[in-house]
């Protein structure tokens, strides 16, 4: 069964029905410059209230270690449990930094070309998001050629980039990766969530 990851959660409803519909994970991005960014006290309010087996992933983009720590930690605080299992790097992490982690860690690669690749032979991540480049660190809401996976072990890999309901089911039947991610795709506008268009990208990748 594919894993959905609907990343850039901002409020409680949005995460509420992500669940709802089906979702495996939930993205809570403090990077500040993007739009979708969430202030760490807000996402400890949604943490509250979310059930107790809600894996949710904290992104950041080169961020420090310590400052990693401490949202990570604020959020246990608040839930009173293992608030976030999961940790997404979006920038330019090193190996070394994202080793040693008492979580899951999912490593962002920005694909400009096929050699962008390359770092998953280092296999230092559970698992590798694929998004296709653009200037900055945000998501790009753009395709990269798939065909650039052809002959890639796609058990680590969570597809992203330019992923909507009209073309998610493609992507998994071609590439067989473990997870999609969905942000853009399924939004109003940036940070808030079409509840129409996130119940139906969810049902169609499960349904792949």
């Amino acid at each position: 069964m594919i894993h959905v990851k609907v990343c850039g959660i901002t409020s409680l409803a949005d995460a509420e029905m992500a669940l709802e519909f089906g979702a495996d994970m939930l993205g809570f991005n403090f990077y500040p410059p993007s739009p979708r960014y969430i202030a760490a006290e807000k996402a400890r309010e949604i943490l509250e209230r979310l059930p107790a087996d809600s894996f949710n992933i904290a992104l950041f983009v080169n961020e420090a270690r310590e400052k990693v720590h401490e949202i990570v930690a604020r959020g246990e605080l608040a839930a009173g449990r293992q608030a976030y299992r999961g940790l997404q790097f979006h920038g330019e992490e090193s190996a070394a930094y994202c080793r040693g982690w008492d979580m899951k860690v999912i490593k962002a690669i920005r694909v400009k070309e096929k050699v962008s690749l390359d770092i998953m032979q280092d296999c230092f991540a559970d698992f590798y998001l694929l998004d296709s480049f653009s200037p900055g660190y945000g998501g790009s809401g753009a395709q990269f050629p798939w065909q650039w996976l052809d002959g890639v072990d796609a058990n680590k890999l969570i597809l992203s980039g330019g992923l909507r309901v009209d073309n998610v089911v493609e992507a998994i039947e071609r590439i067989h990766p473990y997870g999609v991610d969905v942000c853009s795709g399924v939004e109003a506008r940036p940070g808030v969530k079409d509840h129409g268009k996130l119940k139906e990208f969810i049902s169609a990748a499960k349904g792949a």
